[in-house]
Order: structure tokens, then C-alpha cells, then sequence
């Protein structure tokens, strides 16, 4: 950014001038000894302060230059207050150890803090208040701040997550970092703050609030990026503050918060990396009063293509976390790599909400010959059309990149389990229905209640029933032929008298055995089978992929003719894994499933059937919300994912689906809609599909609301389900 108002006198100037002096001895680092490399210093004093700093670091007095740009790519330290008119380029790509050294006449506790993920050390004590940044010497920061007297340092708190964790890899940079924002800091402004349609810019530095509102008064623009921190962060953010930011927004600005962590040459461990971008952004963005459902940026630079995975598995990473925060994902980078890595590979890794494509083509549109017309056309994207061109408004000269936002994301909370009461029915072999019957609870309880269940129909006409309770404990029961039911009781766990779990599937085998599997609250997936007898195995962990135990977020399983049975999870990863165990016991081993065009498939949600011909079907309900369909031959091969149609659309959009194969050859599908509802069609043995039609709901209403629902086949023809109402 360059702002070329003049503010501050020679009157600061000189005063500056005389706390800071530099004193020219020049000393070596390290200890003396032969083969020891010693590193040539110089102290420079300021404020009653000694800083043994590199001899060939700048000194740079801001005081004297107010214009001049505290940027943390260039190894110096910078004395006194940065003006507010720093002459900043936009592009400024790079980050090393460099210190900011600014007065500080508060009283309080020294205090030093580190926030290793944004690789930056705050510290406060004896007047001074120090920004440090460093790029792949910590240890040197540490050494310069120590000697100089100031506390050692603690770790930066954070509002949940990894953001006090080291990040792995060196980093390479854009931006610098204001200090940890206040992880207590109350939201200042709504998450519509970062919805906007219109012209936006982005400047390396956040404009003062007087050029803010000069810019408000006189330019086209309606939309400010800031850069919210970061490893790769390279210009200190004097004005932004929260403070700042409600300021901003009460005089009608809207916000594109960006945040420059790791780019693509640091990945080294790219999915924690990118968890722990999204943990210090999140904090960040709290701490500035960002309201959770913001939306985000990451600011992902041009990489080549060799990077491409290790940038996909990152930023998959961080949009996951980012949602587990409650927080909107986006995604910036040139359109030629990261926009178009993930229009290659939409359904293979975790999407962003929105994306933000630098394209400096001058048109100002959000069209981009990468992005397909389908995809992000939901008022989600950003385009950036020219840069690093400087525009005077009232005024006021800024160096900007220019900006075209046509964003409307909805806000997100994070993912929480809704606990309803338990709903069974039956679709007779002709097609009608009967009616929804709640389900006892315990002890006498008029209903049972929980976040998850499934059903499983049995060669003898009973129906099996597993569900997770309010209390977190799997529960199993049957219903008898008669239409009685047994009562709910608690599984037992590894040791323990009540198996605690996350998700829960069963499945039926034609011997009249059961075969249960959960996610248990450490995120590893058991199994265990039910005799004939009504006795339990007992849960035992499944294997991963070279690992003892499989991570995932969801599960199901289905009995095939054969009695063997298949398995399907959503691992840590989104990507959806297949297995068989066989009727020896033993396990085939988890496989990813591919994507369309891609070699693994992203999912939220995932069903899978048996049919009589030893086939089984598919349902996965993709990152972009569609269901998707398909089929296993009895060759061990796949047939590939295909949409389900919706409602007069050409995709079904839904939140929750459920399959079940019946003795004819047909299946049948169950669905929750994006509004809520449920809706059930039928597969022919044509592949043809019936439609999806509502249900009607509980005591008479003409629909049924809820967030879970599942279905199951029964020997006579019929289906039953098994749902969760609201």
C-alpha cells in the first residue's frame, strides 16, 4: 500500500531521534572456538533497551521516515510508531526475522508471546512493546528479546484448535503480523460483513481510518481485503484493530479478511498445517470481532503444478476446520494453479464456500474461462482483475490489487449433533405406508431421544435397531414379528459397560446374524456381530490404511447374500473407503472410492445395500451437497458415481440418505432434503428411477421434518424406516 499523505513533524521526528541510538561496536554471536561460525552484531538501544541485533540488519527510524514500510521480508528493525501512511507495495512476498520496536506507556505485566503458527513473538515490559517475526530462526528472535531484557516467552492462547502448535516447514511469505487478538474479544461486526456485490480493493497494510473514509466518500469501492495474520504476512498492520474494523463497518465497508499462512514450497505436513492455519485465522478473526459464519480467505500464491497435492490436502484441511469453527471458507490464488487445482478436483477433496480468482485481466466480472459456469455460481466469487496499481481517491494515493466480489454465503456454526425423538414406519410391498409410531425410551420414557440411528431387516422378519442416546451410549432393540418391540439396551464398550460413539450402522447377514459398527469418541471405527444367540462378540478396532486403527467421520455397512459384508466410511481425510470382510472373518482392507474424474471421492454423508445378485449400491451425498449414486458388480468393479436427479432439477440436494436393496432387485432411497424433509424413491431393475416424492409426517402432518433417516429391507417385500424428528 502506498499512502502519500504527509502527517507527522520534525518534531516527532527529532524526539524519535533521540531515544534510539545506535551504538557502532560490532561484537559476534555465539561462542568463540574453532569451526564455530560466528555471526557478526551490532546493538542498537532504544528506549533504555539493548537489542544485539545481525550487523547487517537495517536500523530504520520511523520517526524520522513515517512513510516507511515495516515490512517483515526485509531483515531490520524498525523504532517507534509505524505512520499511517506507509508506502507499502501490495505484492510483497516474503518474510524473515525482523522486529518492530514501538513505546509503550501502559502498565502492566511483562509479558512475551509466541503464536508459532503465525511465527510471530509479542512482547511488553519496560516501555517497549515489541512485534518480532521470523521466517526460519526462531532462535533468534528468542536470543534478541531476552537480551534485551524482556520476559521469556509463553505461548499465545487461542480460542480452540492448533493455533498454538508449531507449524511445520519454513515459510516463504506475503504479509506481517499484528499482535494475537484477544481470543475473549467480543464479535464486533455480523458475518454478512463479508457478503458483498460490487468492486472491492486489497492493500498490503489496512488503510488509516481517514483514508477509509476519504476512499468511502469518493471511490467505486465497497469492499476492503486485510490481512488477518499469517506466516507469510509481510507488512505490520499498525491501523487494524477491532476498533478499526467497526469503525469500518458502521460506515457501510465490507470486509474480505485474508489470512497468509504456508504457501505451496512449505507443505511438509499439508493437512495439520492446514488445520492449524485455520485454527489461528479463526482466532484471529474473533479476535478483530469477526462474528463466526465470516467468511475467511486463505491466500494461496502461484505454485507449480508439482505442489498440487500437498496445496489440495491443505486447503481441504483448512476449510474443514474452518467449518468446525463455524467459520465460512474461501480460497485466493492465481487462476492458473490453486482455482484451477480445485475446479480439477471438486470432488476429491473438501471445497471451499468461495473462491477468490486472481485473473488480471482486466474485466470486471466474476467470469473466469477456469471456473465451469456450474461451479461457485451461488454468489461465490471473488475476481481479482488487475494489481499492484496505485489509484488516488479524495486525495489519498494507495498502491492496490482491484477487486470484483459477487459473494452471498449463508453463515455456518459448527457441526452439532440434533437429538430427536426416534420415529419408525413401514412402506408396504404395494407401496402405501402405514403411519409413524415414536419409539419407547428408557425407563419408562414416552420416547427414545438421540443424534443417530439404523435399521437392519433380518431373514426372519425381525428388524434391528442401534442408536446413539442423549447420553452418548449405543443402544440396540428389536422388533419381533408381531410389531412388539423389545426395549432399548446399552451395547457394552472395550472394558466398559456402555460403548460411547459418535455415529452407529448395522447390517443384517443372511445366517441370522447382525453386524454392528461405530465411530467411537476417539474417532476410530469398531465392529462387533450379534449371534443368533442374542449374544455380542464384542467391539473390535478395524485397520486403517497401514495403521491400527481407521479415522473417520462416518460409517455403513451391508449384509451381502454371500455373508460376507461391505463396508463404507468417510475418512479424516472426506474421502469415502470401501472394505469386504469375508465370511472367515477377515478384512480385505479399506480402499478409496474414486470421484467423477478424480481418484477419490469427497463426501459429507454415505449408505450402502446389498442386492440379491451380489451387486451393492452407493449413495454418497458429495461436498457440494448432491447425492450421488452407484453400483459394485459381482466382479469387485465399480460402475462410478452418477447424480440423482431432485425435484424437477437435475440433482438432489440433501443433508442426510439411506439405501436399502430389496428382494426384487430393486432399491429404495431415502433422503432429508435441504429443507428438512424426507423423500423416498425407488431404483427399478431397469436403473431407472421413480422420483423422489415427501413423506407425509407424524400425527397427520403432510411431511416429515427431521436430520436423520434411515431404511432398511424386509423378506415380504416391504421397507422399513428408521427416522429422527426435530
Amino acid at each position: 500500500m502506498n499512502l502519500t499523505r504527509r502527517s507527522l513533524g520534525a518534531a516527532a521526528a527529532a524526539l524519535a531521534l533521540s531515544a534510539a541510538v545506535l551504538i557502532p561496536s560490532t561484537a559476534f554471536a555465539g561462542t568463540s572456538g574453532p569451526g564455530t561460525h560466528r555471526t557478526p552484531e551490532r546493538s542498537v538501544s532504544y528506549l533504555s533497551h539493548t537489542f544485539r541485533v545481525p550487523a547487517d540488519w537495517a536500523v530504520i527510524d520511523l520517526a524520522a521516515d513515517p512513510h516507511a514500510c515495516v515490512h517483515f521480508g526485509r531483515s531490520a528493525i524498525y523504532l517507534g510508531n509505524p505512520g499511517d501512511a506507509q508506502n507499502c507495495t501490495v505484492h510483497a512476498v516474503s518474510r524473515t526475522e525482523a522486529l518492530l520496536v514501538q513505546p509503550d506507556s501502559a502498565s502492566g505485566t511483562a509479558l512475551t508471546t509466541v503464536n508459532t503458527t503465525g511465527q510471530e513473538i509479542h512482547a511488553v515490559g519496560g516501555g517497549v512493546r515489541v512485534t518480532a517475526a521470523y521466517g526460519s530462526d526462531h532462535a533468534l528472535i528468542s536470543r534478541i528479546l531476552t537480551g534485551a531484557g524482556l520476559p521469556a516467552e509463553t505461548t499465545a492462547p487461542s480460542l480452540g484448535g492448533a493455533a498454538g502448535k508449531p507449524a511445520t516447514g519454513a515459510p516463504v511469505a506475503r504479509t506481517a503480523s499484528a499482535p494475537v487478538a484477544a481470543p475473549q474479544a467480543a464479535a464486533a461486526v455480523a458475518a454478512a460483513s463479508t457478503n458483498h456485490t460490487g468492486r472491492g480493493f486489497d492493500a498490503c497494510a489496512a488503510p488509516s481510518s481517514n483514508a477509509m473514509s476519504g476512499w468511502k466518500a469518493d471511490s467505486p469501492y465497497g469492499a476492503v481485503g486485510i490481512y488477518i495474520g499469517g506466516s507469510h504476512r509481510a507488512c505490520a498492520q499498525a491501523n487494524l484493530t477491532p476498533s478499526w474494523v467497526q469503525q469500518q463497518a458502521s460506515a457501510g465497508w465490507s470486509f474480505m479478511p485474508l489470512y497468509v499462512g504456508p504457501q505451496a514450497a512449505n507443505l511438509s505436513s499439508p493437512a495439520g498445517q492446514g488445520a492449524a492455519a485455520a485454527d489461528d485465522a479463526a482466532d484471529q478473526a474473533a479476535g478483530l470481532g469477526f462474528a463466526p459464519g465470516s467468511l475467511l480467505y486463505y491466500d494461496m500464491e502461484n505454485y507449480s503444478s508439482g505442489y498440487s497435492t500437498n496445496v489440495l490436502s491443505f486447503l481441504s484441511s483448512w476449510t474443514r476446520q474452518l467449518h468446525a469453527r463455524g467459520y465460512n471458507s474461501a480460497v485466493y490464488s492465481s487462476s492458473s494453479s490453486g482455482i484451477a487445482d480445485l475446479v480439477r478436483n471438486v470432488s476429491g477433496y473438501t471445497m471451499p464456500d468461495a473462491v477468490f480468482s486472481a485473473n488480471w485481466n482486466n474485466v470486471v466480472d466474476t467470469n473466469d474461462s477456469v471456473l465451469p459456469a456450474g461451479y461457485w455460481n451461488q454468489h461465490q466469487r471473488v475476481h481479482q482483475y488487475a494489481g499492484n496499481v496505485t489509484e488516488t481517491w479524495h486525495g489519498i494515493s494507495i498502491t492496490i490489487d482491484r477487486d470484483y466480489l459477487d459473494v452471498q454465503v449463508a453463515p455456518t456454526t459448527p457441526a452439532a449433533p440434533v437429538n430427536g425423538a426416534f420415529f419408525h414406519d413401514i412402506r408396504l410391498a404395494s407401496g402405501g405406508w402405514t403411519a409413524f409410531d415414536a419409539l419407547d425410551g428408557l425407563d419408562g420414557a414416552p420416547t427414545f431421544n438421540g443424534p443417530e440411528a439404523a435399521i437392519a431387516g433380518m431373514p426372519d422378519g425381525t428388524a434391528q435397531v442401534v442408536g446413539i442416546g442423549n447420553d452418548g451410549n449405543v443402544y440396540h432393540e428389536t422388533r419381533l414379528t408381531n410389531g412388539s418391540w423389545t426395549g432399548f439396551a446399552p451395547l457394552n464398550g472395550i472394558g466398559t459397560s456402555t460403548m460411547q460413539a459418535r455415529k452407529v450402522a448395522i447390517a443384517g447377514l443372511p445366517d441370522g446374524t447382525s453386524q454392528v459398527l461405530a465411530i467411537g469418541n476417539d474417532g476410530n471405527v469398531y465392529h462387533q456381530t450379534r449371534l443368533t444367540s442374542g449374544s455380542w462378540t464384542g467391539f473390535a478396532p478395524l485397520n486403517g490404511i497401514g495403521t491400527p486403527t481407521m479415522q473417520a467421520r462416518e460409517v455403513a455397512i451391508a449384509g451381502l447374500p454371500d455373508g460376507t459384508s461391505q463396508v463404507t466410511v468417510i475418512g479424516n481425510d472426506g474421502n469415502i473407503y470401501h472394505e469386504t470382510r469375508l465370511t472367515n472373518g477377515s478384512w480385505t482392507g479399506f480402499a478409496p472410492l474414486n470421484g467423477i474424474g478424480t481418484s477419490t471421492m469427497q463426501a459429507r454423508a454415505v449408505a450402502i445395500t446389498g442386492l440379491p445378485d451380489g451387486t451393492s449400491q452407493v449413495l454418497a451425498i458429495g461436498n457440494d451437497g448432491n447425492i450421488y449414486h452407484q453400483t459394485r458388480l459381482t466382479s469387485g468393479s465399480w460402475t462410478g458415481f452418477a447424480p440423482l436427479n431432485g425435484i424437477g432439477t437435475p440433482t438432489m440436494q440433501a443433508g442426510a440418505v439411506s439405501i436399502a436393496g430389496m428382494p426384487d432387485g430393486t432399491s429404495q432411497v431415502l433422503a432429508i432434503g435441504n429443507d428438512g424433509n424426507a423423500y423416498h424413491q425407488t431404483r427399478l431393475t431397469s436403473s431407472d428411477w421413480t422420483g423422489f416424492q415427501p413423506i407425509a409426517g407424524y400425527d397427520g402432518a403432510p411431511t416429515f421434518n427431521g436430520p436423520r433417516a434411515a431404511i432398511t429391507a424386509m423378506p415380504d417385500g416391504s421397507a422399513q424406516i428408521l427416522t429422527i424428528g426435530h
